[in-house]
C-alpha cells in the first residue's frame, strides 16, 4: 500500500481510541464483532452502499460475498438472510452485508 493508510488506527486514530474503550467496557459483546475497513469493496470494486449490499454464504471453506441490488433485501422477511454487518451512523445505522446461514 502506498501513501497514507486508507483505514485503520493510523487514518483514524480518535475513532480507534474511542472504539477501544467501547470494546473494553464490553469484552463479552467485543468478542463478537469485528471493525472492518470498506475500502476494497468501495475504492476497488466501486460498490455503492447505498444501492448495493452484500450477500454472503459459506462454500466448503470459503465465505463468498456477492453485491446484489439494495432493493431485494430489506424486508424483513421470513426467507431474507441475517444482517451481519452494519455500518453508517447512530441511529441511523443500515446493513452492508447479509449472511446466508
Amino acid at each position: 500500500m502506498t501513501g497514507h493508510a486508507r483505514c485503520g488506527p493510523e487514518r483514524d486514530p480518535e475513532f480507534f481510541k474511542d472504539l477501544d474503550a467501547v470494546f473494553a467496557k464490553h469484552p463479552g459483546a467485543a468478542r463478537r464483532y469485528s471493525v472492518r475497513c470498506l475500502a476494497l469493496e468501495t475504492d476497488l470494486l466501486k460498490v455503492d452502499f447505498a444501492k448495493q449490499v452484500g450477500v454472503s454464504r459459506i462454500e466448503g471453506d470459503r465465505i463468498v460475498t456477492e453485491f446484489r441490488n439494495r432493493d431485494e433485501f430489506g424486508n424483513d422477511g421470513e426467507d431474507e438472510p441475517p444482517c451481519c454487518e452494519f455500518a453508517g451512523e447512530a441511529p441511523h445505522e443500515f446493513c452492508v452485508r447479509y449472511c446466508e446461514l
